[in-house]
């Protein structure tokens, strides 16, 4: 059984990790944008209509695609100043819980950015602006980012299972 976590552990930090490039690309990107409505808006007299809505677009998926690596690198905020006072038995539960909670809040992220976003496509919606992007495309990315999240804090979970059965081997 821990060979089939430390496969799961591995092919989700690879897609976790291919998650975060896309992220830093994204981001990159917007930046590159934003120079060129600069430039095109003060020194051209020639402002675009399209660098605002994408860039923001572009800033969502950033910010879901990196959650996941965020959790992977133990990167969300964390109260600690009264965690590391209490005994690691203790530690160790308090982790296991707040990770089977935060998979239940997960959970209904998922499914109810995955309704909205299929609401969304059944009814064409469709950004209002001169683009009118279709709003399911930028939907898909809180999909994608809350799936990884929950696969992360899954894996995190299951790390702190399998920790539990080491130590008392």
């Amino acid at each position: 059984m821990r060979s089939v976590y430390k496969m799961y552990d591995h092919v989700l930090g690879l897609v976790t990790n291919i998650a975060a490039a896309i992220a830093g690309l994204a981001v990159l990107l917007t930046a590159f944008m934003i120079c060129y409505e600069i430039i095109a808006r003060s020194l051209l007299h020639s402002p675009t209509v399209w660098v605002m809505e994408i860039s923001t677009y572009l800033l969502v998926l950033a910010g879901f695609f990196g959650m996941s690596y965020t959790m992977r690198r133990n990167g969300h905020i964390c109260v600690d100043f009264l965690f590391e006072k209490f005994p690691r038995n203790v530690r160790r539960g308090l982790d296991i819980l707040t990770s089977i909670l935060a998979l239940f809040v997960m959970y209904v992220c998922m499914t109810e950015s995955t309704n909205y976003m299929f609401m969304s496509m059944e009814k064409g919606i469709v950004s209002p602006s001169l683009l009118r992007v279709p709003m399911w495309i930028p939907q898909t990315f809180m999909v994608i980012g809350f799936v990884l999240l929950f696969l992360e804090i899954l894996n995190h979970l299951l790390g702190d299972f399998f920790a539990q059965g080491k130590e008392g081997k």
